[in-house]
């Protein structure tokens, strides 16, 4: 049955075919489609001499067209590279975070040391000691990963793993 179907739709097609073909000839020999045709094969050629050939490295363009820009020097992008790595190094980018048990009777380890510091190792550690009566907060300041005041075992290692960050190369992307 299917086959029948598809035959059908063969045929009328064939016979679309064979109109557009016969309609086609009379059209070709009219003088609308042969000025047509010139014109199109000669803004075909302007196009190809004043734009084409310029951009695929044939002859150089006339002057006063439209050139394609050239890449930056990449002196200049890796000098440009080099600013924004330093200005990093000035950012507080590296975490060190513990979480830990202050108390033998208070669990879910609600106590914390919170080590942020930048590339040289400056900045801070914030320490929050919970208990079932208070919240205490403690801050010290940190030059080149050291602290002016005495640190915990917790702060000790909140820096350690900061400093461990700060390491390590950065991911590019």
């Amino acid at each position: 049955m299917s086959f029948g179907a598809n035959f059908g739709q063969a045929v009328v097609m064939t016979d679309v075919w064979q109109t557009f073909v016969s309609g086609l000839a009379p059209a070709v020999t009219s003088a609308t489609f042969v000025l047509s045709a010139i014109f199109t094969i000669a803004a075909l050629a302007v196009y190809h001499v004043t734009t084409a050939r310029s951009r695929s490295g044939g002859a150089p363009a006339r002057p006063g067209t439209q050139q394609i820009a050239t890449p930056p020097d990449l002196s200049d992008v890796r000098r440009r590279l080099a600013a924004l790595e330093a200005a990093a190094d000035g950012s507080l980018q590296n975490v060190g975070f513990v979480r830990f048990n202050a108390f033998p009777d208070v669990g879910s380890e609600l106590s914390y040391a919170l080590a942020v510091v930048d590339g040289k190792g400056d900045g801070f550690v914030v320490s929050s000691i919970y208990s079932r009566e208070e919240v205490r907060t403690y801050a010290k300041a940190v030059s080149g990963f050291q602290t002016d005041k005495e640190t915990s075992e917790e702060e000790r290692r909140a820096l350690g793993i900061a400093k461990e960050r700060s390491g390590r190369p950065r991911p590019r992307g």
